[in-house]
């Protein structure tokens, strides 16, 4: 065992017994070996100088180191000692100033410390509350003896006990949430004394919790409530979109069949008037007018069904493309040859361009969008004036555009012209009778096909109707 271990009462008890055995011990080495031999080399007189010399120096030695020693661990109890004191204020500063509720307990469960938080939690002054049990805190029932009994046994199992959550009651009977931490208070022997107690107040957590739980609580009904409306109306969206898909099956079949049923009686018509051109010499010149009308508003007619048709077909996705590498500038040259029987007497400008790259393409549907965009420039441009065609191309697309000498596009219709049934003019006064098919079809035959379709009005005049058609790859 070290010295140093020792107390300062074990270490004086210690010297009570070593300093007479070390004194003794000393004279007894010396009478039997210094002292002899002093006396046998130099005499009586030599013998009696050097006894006089170590009994006069030994015992003051060895009592100025005994006090030497007992000075110095004085010194190190009293260091100690003002360390502990020290360490101890600093803790009672802190315990007093802490905001929690601080107490120690004796073995009989009785409140033996009491802080300023405990005070500020309960409003119970320190001279009130000293002395009395713990239960006078919890309750003061039958569940608060049961509560404290448990408590203590699990300090004693465990030695200490975490974040035990309870109800307390403060000096006006209100009901305080405290969060409870035990810890066993035990002497030098570690026997337990007491049980040191820190309770927090949690009732401002609970009420945040409780309104957290209130809120999470309505959040979950609100969103079973949407949740069923939402699924009313998916419901609801699902029996109308199958309505509509019902409704557009019988639109389709609807506009077919009466697209069919109207160009029967057109053909027949039509070869009507031939027949009537060719087999009926005697004609007046009312007739031929009439006929002339006749075959006009025949041919109309065909123009609407077939644009209807096609349109239905599109929508539908009926539509069959024959797409492949074409050149573009011959389908441009046919049609304008096909065109220009019927253009008034206008020229159709074509530009020489050799070298296109070729486009992948149906070559009817570009000959029929083509048509369709020449007939419309046709229709908005006065008598005598020209009709311009553009072509240009880069890697990735070639691009058409007919120019018209009309008066062009209001800003509004830009954008607009091309939607179903949309007419520049819808009054029944028209400058070009139309019934709104003719871009719309060309719009859909570009896009399945691809390309793009725009309108613009051209700096010098006249409206500018440009679609593009992707490159065939190499």
């Amino acid at each position: 065992m070290k010295l140093s271990s020792l107390s300062l009462r074990q270490r004086v008890a210690l010297l009570r017994w070593v300093l007479p055995l070390a004194f003794a011990l000393s004279a007894g080495l010396y009478q039997l070996g210094l002292a002899r031999w002093v006396h046998d080399q130099y005499g009586h007189n030599i013998h009696y100088g050097v006894e006089i010399l170590f009994y006069s120096t030994a015992g003051p030695f060895l009592t100025y180191w005994t006090l030497t020693r007992l000075g110095k661990w004085l010194e190190e109890k009293e260091l100690v000692e003002r360390q502990a004191q020290a360490s101890e204020q600093r803790l009672a500063a802190i315990t007093a100033a802490s905001a929690d509720a601080i107490l120690s307990l004796n073995s009989q469960g009785k409140i033996e410390s009491w802080n300023h938080g405990a005070e500020l939690i309960f409003g119970y002054p320190a001279k009130e509350i000293l002395g009395r049990p713990l239960t006078d805190l919890l309750g003061s029932r039958e569940a608060a003896e049961v509560e404290l009994r448990w408590l203590v046994k699990r300090v004693e199992q465990a030695g200490f006990l975490r974040e035990h959550e309870t109800i307390c009651s403060d000096i006006h009977g209100r009901q305080v949430a405290v969060e409870l931490t035990a810890t066993s208070l035990n002497d030098e022997s570690g026997k337990p004394f007491g049980i040191s107690v820190i309770l927090r107040d949690i009732t401002e957590r609970k009420r945040r919790e409780e309104e957290i739980r209130r809120l999470n609580a309505s959040l979950m009904e609100q969103v079973a409530e949407r949740t069923r409306d939402l699924a009313e109306k998916v419901e609801q969206l699902a029996r109308a979109n199958t309505e509509l898909q019902q409704l557009d099956q019988m639109r389709t079949e609807f506009v077919s069949l009466v697209s069919h049923q109207l160009r029967a009686p057109l053909t027949n018509m039509q070869g009507a008037v031939e027949n009537i051109e060719l087999n009926c010499p005697a004609m007046n010149a009312t007739c031929v007018r009439m006929l002339a009308i006749l075959d006009q508003q025949v041919e109309r007619l065909d123009v609407l069904v077939h644009d209807v048709l096609n349109a239905a077909r599109i929508e539908s996705g009926d539509l069959v493309l024959h797409a492949e590498p074409i050149s573009i500038f011959p389908v441009l040259l046919q049609v304008v040859e096909q065109v220009r029987p019927r253009a008034n007497g206008r020229t159709i400008r074509v530009p020489e361009k050799p070298g296109l790259p070729l486009v992948y393409a149906d070559r009817d549907r570009v000959a029929e969008v083509l048509v369709n965009l020449l007939d419309n420039a046709d229709k908005y441009s006065p008598p005598g004036k020209d009709i311009a065609i553009e072509v240009r191309a880069d890697d990735i697309e070639v691009a058409v555009s007919i120019r018209d000498s009309g008066p062009g596009l209001p800003p509004i219709d830009l954008k607009r012209v091309f939607e179903k049934f949309y007419r520049t003019d819808s009054s029944d006064a028209q400058i070009a009778y139309g019934y709104g098919l003719g871009l719309y079809v060309c719009r859909l035959l570009v896009e399945v096909q691809g390309g793009r379709i725009w309108a613009d009005n051209h700096p010098q005049g006249g409206a500018v109707f440009s679609f593009t058609l992707p490159v065939a790859p190499s």
